[in-house]
């Protein structure tokens, strides 16, 4: 199991190809629904005006599945050549950068973060993330925080809709027009990327403003905030003719600006400049080639935005580096959980052993309903187990001997081995050492076989040659590794003989 990113956006794929690929809130909720992950596998969908990404952790064939799924959402083949795919801590950096604003169209982008909240949420409706993603996710929060707090990432033009606005203003300063005071400025579009973009249009105070959407209702809520008029939506074309600046945020599957309807513009003399932040282009590509339109699209924003990127370089290593360290705090997190994982199904497993033991005991006298038994007890268990296991998640692994406190927990709760490998064990805990297989030294990760016990009764549990019960002598060589004062900082492997213990004349005795 793997950390992945993967999928396609900006800075891999022209926008013809992020356009093909977006897909709408009903279309993710429809492939969490139609997805088949491993059982361990959890994924986030991430799909904005330009990238459509997926942050899973799992298997390639999961990596595989999704990518499937999304092609078939879509019904073109995935786009291997312009997509991209990063794995382990790469991933992970993906994420907290991308939720940070750092990898973003517009440097600092004050939008991103609200909507990987939106993906994250939309995940979380689908029952699609567990634990681990759903810790990577509130770091991403927690470092989009710090950098917007701690650096000036998001100065200026912070997100696609202002940089719409901004790209605007330049592109007529470069023909003599210093501000947007005497345009007339047309909004396509009320929802969120429209209201940004009205934002900031009304602050560069145009001659007129007006604004149009598909609902009367939005549009007149959104004029009414920016003193502005509504123009209604079986007009726009002939509105758009008569401005200067169109800018058109629209979520529309199509585009809602066609050449064939836009009238002749009121003057030869005259431009109009469309700017199309949507996602699928929402301007006909075909009114860039038709004279007196100029039409910017994201490609265009994205090659503007280079500069706007320049202009905040100096901030990019400062909000790196707090993404680094939360990086560096994830990864300690993730193998924290990985080496308690072992030690709490331990745990588990013998008190359920014990559980199931007692209930068949008991079945057979009492005639009890064996099946809700088993869900009372399971419940009982749980709920005994529930506060020792949360603890031994939020133990620091830099405060105590890490590794061997989980060596302690695997030998107070380890199951016994079975029959057949019973005497090497005994023999090897004998030596302070554990069965050797195929001459590799055994790891931690090394679970006992699967025999539960035949009875919690400590007199009929099985016995070293020593004399000792099997999970006693476990427990004193855990014990006897805790109590060590020359024990290195690094953890002894499985097996390895420390000549401090030798020279030391440590009695065996606990």
């Amino acid at each position: 199991m793997t950390f992945h990113a993967f999928g396609l956006n900006y800075e891999y794929a022209p926008v013809e190809t992020t356009e093909a690929f977006s897909l709408d809130a009903e279309t993710q909720e429809r492939i969490y629904r139609d997805l088949i992950l491993g059982s361990e596998a959890e994924v986030v969908l991430l799909s904005t005006c330009n990238r459509t990404e997926a942050f899973l952790y799992g298997t390639e064939e999961d990596v595989r599945r999704v990518q499937r799924e999304i092609a078939r959402a879509v019904d073109r083949p995935w786009p291997t050549a312009s997509s991209f795919h990063v794995e382990d801590e790469a991933a992970v950096r993906h994420v907290l950068q991308l939720t940070s604003g750092i990898r973003s169209m517009v440097v600092g982008d004050g939008q991103i973060l609200a909507q990987v909240k939106n993906a994250y949420r939309r995940a979380v409706n689908a029952d699609a993330v567990n634990s681990l993603l759903h810790r990577l996710m509130h770091t991403a929060f927690r470092a989009a925080k710090q950098v917007a707090t701690e650096t000036d990432l998001a100065s200026g033009a912070a997100s696609v809709s202002t940089a719409a606005v901004a790209m605007a203003t330049e592109h007529f300063a470069e023909r003599g027009i210093d501000n947007l005071q005497d345009a007339r400025v047309l909004l396509v579009g009320a929802g969120k990327m429209g209201r940004l973009a009205i934002g900031a249009l009304d602050r560069c105070a145009p001659q007129t403003l007006a604004v149009t959407n598909r609902s009367p209702e939005r549009a007149q809520e959104v004029a009414g905030k920016h003193r502005a008029d509504v123009v209604d939506w079986s007009d726009r074309h002939a509105a758009a003719a008569q401005a200067d600046v169109v800018i058109v945020a629209t979520g529309a599957p199509e585009p809602v600006i066609c050449r064939p309807d836009l009238p002749a513009p009121a003057s030869s003399a005259s431009e109009t400049l469309f700017v199309d932040i949507s996602m699928p282009r929402n301007v006909d590509p075909g009114l860039d080639d038709a004279s007196p339109y100029v039409v910017f699209d994201l490609d265009d924003l994205k090659a503007w935005t280079e500069q706007v990127r320049e202009e905040r370089g100096s901030e990019i290593p400062r909000a790196e580096e707090i993404c680094e360290d939360l990086l560096s705090d994830f990864v300690t997190w993730v193998f924290h959980q990985q080496a308690l994982q072992p030690a709490i199904q331990a745990i588990r497993s013998t008190f359920d052993s014990i559980r199931e033991q007692e209930v068949d005991r008991h079945a057979e006298k009492t005639g009890m309903n064996r099946e809700e038994v088993d869900r009372l007890t399971k419940s009982i268990m749980q709920k005994l187990l529930a506060v020792p296991i949360v603890k031994l998640k939020n133990v620091d692994p830099d405060s105590i001997s890490f590794v061997q406190g989980i060596q302690l927990l695997h030998a107070l709760f380890s199951r016994p081995t079975c029959e057949d490998d019973r005497a090497q064990t005994a023999r090897a805990a004998s030596e302070n050492v554990l069965p050797d297989r195929d001459g590799e030294q055994p790891s931690l990760s090394d679970a006992p076989s699967e025999c539960p016990y035949t009875t919690h009764d400590p007199d009929q549990a099985p016995k070293t040659e020593s004399g000792r019960d099997y999970a006693t002598e476990l427990l004193r060589q855990a014990l006897q590794a805790q109590d060590d004062p020359q024990q290195p900082s690094e953890p002894v492997r499985s097996g390895q003989r420390r000549s401090e213990e030798t020279s030391s004349g440590r009695s065996s005795s606990t």
